[in-house]
């Protein structure tokens, strides 16, 4: 087996796994989605497998990653067709706007790697730093919150398209706890766990 064709097959095997990690978190309670109040929005985690893998598989895999996690979504809204997961029965609500999230991750991640000075792995070959993936994960995240609260606003439960209440929306979204949080987790989970991975990543798939 060519060593290219190794590299492809560890890859999906990989993507697998972040696979398998995003149906579990779908369907664990209070896991995937963490509801602190009766009939609020809840907490979602989902965003960090998906950004996780796409640092590392690239936009391609990242983009699989996010159509996945949008699919459980659609299956949860329909499993649990309660008044606040309707909309989420919608593809253009739940799927579109999270394979843009893995996609973009990825592209700004393969962007920021070729600004910051770069890490060395054992054969001192330069790997991209823990600064590229915070970025790239700030990115991934706030596209979540955006994509998906414009597609509420047009084919969703919030019932109007106007600029202004877009952006207000949005903005007191990023400001609310679940904005705050969902972001904050995502910025620490991602990048440490980037950072004690990347070496290891590198050196196993693509020495």
């Amino acid at each position: 087996m060519s060593r290219t064709r190794k590299t492809n097959v560890k890859k999906l095997v990989l993507c697998g796994i972040f696979i398998a990690i995003i149906i579990v978190l779908t369907a664990v309670p209070y896991t995937g989605y963490i509801t602190y109040l009766p009939g609020g929005t809840p907490i979602t985690t989902l965003h960090i497998p998906v950004i996780l893998g796409a640092l590392f598989l690239g936009w391609k895999y990242g983009a699989l990653l996010g159509g996945v996690w949008g699919i459980t979504c659609v299956v949860k809204a329909f499993l649990n067709p309660d008044p606040a997961n309707v909309p989420f029965q919608n593809p253009l609500v739940s799927v579109l706007p999270r394979i843009i999230v893995g996609a973009v991750a990825a592209l700004v991640f393969a962007l920021c790697s070729g600004k910051f000075k770069k890490q060395k792995d054992r054969s001192g070959r330069g790997l991209p730093t823990p600064v590229s993936a915070c970025i790239a994960t700030v990115a991934g995240t706030l596209t979540n919150t955006l994509l998906v609260l414009t597609a509420l606003h047009l084919f969703g439960h919030l019932g109007t398209t106007t600029i202004a209440a877009l952006f207000s929306t949005v903005l007191m979204t990023l400001v609310g706890i679940n904005g705050i949080i969902e972001l904050a987790a995502a910025v620490v989970i991602v990048t440490a766990l980037y950072s004690a991975l990347a070496k290891t990543y590198h050196e196993r798939f693509e020495a």
